[in-house]
């Protein structure tokens, strides 16, 4: 008898298991991606109403996939989350740095800015290089894509950089050209994440080299089917990773051969019950996997759609452009806030800026790297910066290959002094040089009574600012001597810039 009621229940569940992979089946076929991508935010935000710290990958794939959330459901997230951070007093974890990295990605998505968040900076605790690279390769991958969702500085003084991080991932590399948390063989999910955060700086070449590789090595390890297994099982949190490798690389799988079966895949996953998406095929909907679905789906339409990529979050921050409490009056409140926006140059901790404080020659050159994307390999020939991180070094280094800057008779680069107008149009005009691969030269010289006794070079660097609306002087005087402000430097980094990003 009870042999006989165990083979009756074993041929019942039998049938379940048939009829849910037939439905899964069914499901795959008869969704689109942009259904499948719908009913999951409806599935995300049916199950989480009142969204707080620890939600922050709902939050990013419903804000990244425009979804129309009910009203006021972001300020919930952020108001839940303020609430928790100052409980916890601004310490997320004491080693798990990929949290900070989690909620200033899902605080980017939303246009709130990571550095005020109930009077804590998070930002500022991926400045500490040794915490940030403690759990392995998933720190800096996660530490980079956060910082550059909305272009975050790093500090000068810090320990450290994006340079650091793009070394310490580049160092990881496997034989195979892909890279994982542990072991010889590449694992998809950590492939797929570090081409995410070298996406930003894919026309490097060294990084594009590695770049490629690891997109190969994806091709190479993906099933017949386009499946991807992560710890020998078959999951759709794997093809979700590529998917948004992928995209971020503005490669759409629908036209590369390698990947032409990857969207399909991922909608294998999809469950029709209830609109989320499972890990495996033979389980019931789950949050990670259906997360994780949604921000892939969310990260091929915005490339469809020609929009930023997904972690390319500048969209969201133009639409909420920063505000200093000491830039309400200043007469260029509107450039330090783009210049802010677009990760120029930062502000302090206190929220402050400082518009009327100089800036000086190493944070120029910090700036003008930033702006025309010089990569360094070598330190500078300058006897004073021996003291800065290797990282800065390399940065003076590049600029010091590229012409910005040059070697002077007592061998010193003076990086802490104030910059001086002129220092900075002959900054610029090499830069300028640099980039298109010609120096300017005008017809005529700008119409300043104060630049006459500078050689050739240094007029016509300032006839290009002034032709080119990117400075101006006063009263007919350039005054080359005076010092740079902050403020007055953030005018003339964004219309240079603009120069360079149209």
């Amino acid at each position: 008898m009870h042999v006989l009621k165990y083979r009756i229940i074993r041929f019942f569940l039998l049938i379940s298991l048939i009829f849910s992979i037939s439905v899964t089946q069914a499901d795959a076929a008869n969704i689109t991606s942009e259904n499948a991508y719908d009913s999951a935010a409806k599935y995300m935000v049916k199950t989480l109403p009142d969204p707080t710290f620890g939600n922050e990958w709902f939050i990013l794939a419903l804000a990244r996939g425009d979804y129309q959330v009910p009203s006021n459901y972001y300020d919930t997230y952020y108001n839940n989350l303020v609430h928790d951070i100052k409980a916890m007093k601004g310490v997320l974890h004491s080693r798990k740095y990929t949290e900070y990295s989690r909620v200033i990605l899902a605080l980017s998505a939303i246009g709130k800015d990571a550095q005020n968040v109930g009077g804590y900076n998070l930002v500022e605790k991926l400045y500490d290089f040794d915490n940030v690279v403690w759990q392995g390769i998933n720190g800096p991958v996660f530490a980079l894509i956060a910082l550059d969702s909305w272009g975050y500085s790093i500090p000068e003084t810090a320990s450290n950089s994006r340079e650091k991080m793009i070394d310490y991932i580049l160092s990881k590399q496997l034989d195979d050209g892909g890279f994982a948390l542990s072991g010889t063989s590449s694992d998809p999910d950590i492939t797929a994440m570090v081409i995410q955060a070298l996406s930003t700086y894919r026309d490097q070449p060294r990084i594009k080299q590695v770049v490629d590789e690891a997109i190969q090595t994806l091709a190479n390890i993906q099933g017949a089917d386009g499946s991807y297994e992560s710890w020998e099982v078959k999951n759709s949190e794997s093809v979700a990773q590529v998917l948004v490798a992928l995209t971020s690389m503005g490669i759409n799988p629908d036209g590369d051969e390698r990947f032409k079966k990857i969207i399909t895949q991922l909608l294998n996953f999809y469950n029709g019950t209830d609109g989320g998406f499972k890990h495996v095929l033979d389980k019931s909907s789950d949050g990670m996997a259906t997360e994780q679905a949604s921000y892939a789906l969310a990260s091929y339409h915005r490339l469809l759609s020609k929009k930023t990529k997904l972690y390319d979050m500048s969209d969201t921050k133009q639409s909420s452009t920063k505000r200093f409490i000491d830039t309400k009056n200043h007469w260029a409140r509107s450039f330090i806030d783009e210049a802010s926006t677009i990760g120029l140059i930062s502000g302090y901790p206190d929220n402050t800026f400082k518009p009327n404080n100089t800036i000086t020659r190493l944070q120029a050159i910090s700036i003008i790297s930033r702006i025309i994307g010089l990569e360094g390999t070598k330190v500078g020939p300058y006897n004073d910066t021996t003291k800065l991180d290797l990282a800065t070094q390399k940065r003076i280094g590049a600029a010091y290959e590229a012409g910005i800057i040059t070697s002077s008779q007592n061998g010193q680069l003076r990086p802490n002094e104030k910059l001086t107008r002129v220092e900075l149009a002959q900054m610029l005009g090499r830069a300028f040089k640099y980039e298109k691969g010609f120096a300017y030269n005008p017809e005529k010289l700008a119409p300043y009574n104060d630049i006459q006794r500078f050689n050739e070079e240094t007029k016509n660097a300032i006839t290009l600012l002034y032709d080119y609306k990117i400075a101006t002087g006063s009263n007919g005087s350039f005054n080359p001597s005076q010092y740079t402000t902050r403020g007055q430097a953030c005018v003339i980094f964004v219309n240079f810039y603009k120069q360079f990003n149209r």
